[in-house]
């Protein structure tokens, strides 16, 4: 478009006018150092030297497009219709689509500490070990929960008196699904799994037992399922360690 002066102007992004804090939020910010301290809160990793060279100008920009992007989210209950079905839309296009969703390295280290802590961290002492804002922290802890995290209570069988078997099955007669819903079908079973790799295992199955002449009972039943070709078992006795649910490689390149 061209001005008064004939000189071409760059069109800028329509953002919402900014009235009340969102105007003393952003006059604390003038300086430099609160520019970047406002950035960072948002997940920037202004250590990088790309901000260096930014101008205050430039700083204000790349601020005021942070905002409006996370309005949505800071702001729920309180955003225009228009914005919010704005917010609702781009919610629902990341999570049709989740390997476009930008992890911060804030994003990281949360899912990281979240993960070694099985979700037991208050977000207060997760705010404190990042040190990044309390707002901050709830904000992204709750998109990350909502779309990238499963936790789940197990009991610890072996303290019952209970145990746990892996049974490994082999089907034929293109059986693999019937056999599947028919070992659902059993209190003692799980989970079901079909599983590739061995090419004589079919199916894996989880089974809680409380001793040998049941298992033995079980795998019997199994044999006696039409499409079944054979059945092996096996049965965890130690764990040796654990290093996490996840590979810190997994994170580390989000």
């Amino acid at each position: 478009m061209l001005g008064v002066t004939g000189k071409t102007m760059q069109s800028q992004p329509n953002y919402p006018e900014m009235k009340g804090q969102d105007k003393k939020q952003f006059a604390l910010g003038e300086s430099r150092k609160g520019l970047l301290e406002e950035l960072h809160s948002y997940g920037f990793a202004v250590q990088n030297d790309y901000f260096d060279e930014c101008t205050m100008n430039d700083l204000q920009v790349i601020l005021k497009s942070a905002r409006w992007l996370y309005a949505g989210e800071d702001n729920e209950g309180s955003t225009p219709a228009k914005d919010k079905k704005a917010g609702n839309l781009a919610q629902t296009s990341r999570a049709s689509n989740n390997n476009n969703f930008h992890f911060t390295e804030i994003d990281k280290e949360m899912l990281q500490t979240l993960i070694a802590s099985n979700g037991r961290i208050s977000s207060l002492a997760l705010s404190r070990k990042l040190d990044v804002p309390l707002t901050t922290v709830q904000r992204r802890r709750k998109r990350l929960e909502s779309e990238f995290l499963e936790f789940a209570y197990s009991l610890k069988l072996e303290k019952l008196g209970w145990r746990r078997a892996d049974l490994l099955v082999s089907t034929h007669k293109g059986m693999t699904s019937a056999v599947g819903k028919e070992l659902l079908s059993h209190s003692g079973v799980t989970t079901v799994c079909r599983s590739i790799g061995e090419h004589t295992i079919d199916l894996h199955a989880e089974l809680v037992f409380k001793n040998n002449a049941e298992l033995l009972n079980m795998i019997e039943w199994i044999k006696s399922f039409d499409g079944v070709k054979d059945v092996i078992w096996t049965e965890p006795v130690e764990t040796m360690g654990r290093n996490g649910s996840v590979p810190q490689k997994v994170i580390q390149q989000l």
